[in-house]
């Protein structure tokens, strides 16, 4: 009895950082859950997901802002914190704006989401989509947003850890603009019938493979050294599950979707740039 009422006082937070640096988990938490009900809700009436695009690129936002807010003391890192809010408020107006205006604009329900629809079917897919679509990828989401929590509640020297990190998520969001752009010129071209290629295979694509998915770990990864990259810190839970999340997944579903569509082409360009996520220089007769 002595034993599991030790194991039931531990603390998980407790044992990896300061606990009180997460005082605000539980309220953001509730608060993220409510909009992806809410959303969901919407997105059931409308008869399609696509309300979903909006909590990834806006949530980090609204809960870095709350953070620095609600935070006060001398324990504040303003500072950096600042910079924090201002980096991720450009790197979501970039993700809202590729997809509202750039790709297929708002009212487009993404292809995942479409193919869980039609393998699921109706009759279920209504509900599952809520943990599925909604609640999946926002847990994601949340745990990378752990890193505004140290960020702003734990002083760091600022040219050790706050200039690193800084330069690491701005060069992040210059790679996921700079990508973006190219595919956007590409799909333009294959639109207007200026070109008859398949598969972008120039400037950052000839890199990677999936330069913009390294991009957006990238960031992910910069907030978390910009809260002082501590390897017994929570926040190290966030660009571990993003790595995951990319590598693991993402990547995996976007590659067997290429190879269906666009056979020896794309089997072609998988020699030319083996590599897939971490960008690296073209080999061969590419370089």
């Amino acid at each position: 009895m002595n034993l599991l009422n030790n194991i039931s006082n531990i603390n998980i937070v407790k044992m990896f950082d300061d606990y009180e640096l997460y005082d605000d988990v539980q309220a953001l938490g509730m608060a993220l859950l409510g909009v992806n009900v809410a959303l969901w809700l919407v997105s059931l009436a409308l008869g399609k997901t696509w309300p979903v695009d909006f909590i990834w690129s806006t949530w980090p936002i609204l809960h870095c802002a709350y953070l620095l807010q609600t935070s006060g003391g001398d324990r504040t890192n303003e500072g950096g914190a600042i910079i924090a809010l201002v980096l991720t408020a450009i790197w979501g107006v970039r993700l809202t704006y590729n997809f509202a205006v750039a790709r297929s604009g708002i009212g487009h329900e993404d292809w995942r989401y479409q193919n869980m629809r039609r393998d699921i079917g109706p009759t279920h897919f209504w509900w599952v989509s809520l943990f599925s679509v909604f609640l999946g990828q926002s847990c994601f989401m949340f745990v990378g947003c752990l890193s505004f929590h140290t960020i702003v509640a734990a002083p760091v020297p600022f040219w050790s850890r706050t200039l690193p990190g800084t330069m690491i998520t701005a060069s992040a969001i210059l790679l996921e603009v700079v990508s973006d752009q190219q595919m956007n010129q590409f799909i333009k071209a294959r639109q207007e019938k200026r070109t008859e290629r398949r598969v972008l295979d120039t400037g950052l694509w000839s890199f990677s493979r999936h330069p913009n998915y390294f991009g957006e770990f990238q960031f992910w990864f910069g907030l978390y050294v910009m809260g002082g990259a501590r390897l017994n810190s929570l926040s190290l839970v966030g660009p571990a599950c993003m790595f995951f999340l990319f590598w693991g997944v993402s990547i995996e579903l976007m590659e067997a979707r290429q190879r269906a569509r666009k056979g020896a082409e794309w089997e072609q360009y998988v020699k030319d740039v083996p590599s897939a996520f971490l960008p690296r220089p073209p080999i061969g007769t590419r370089g």
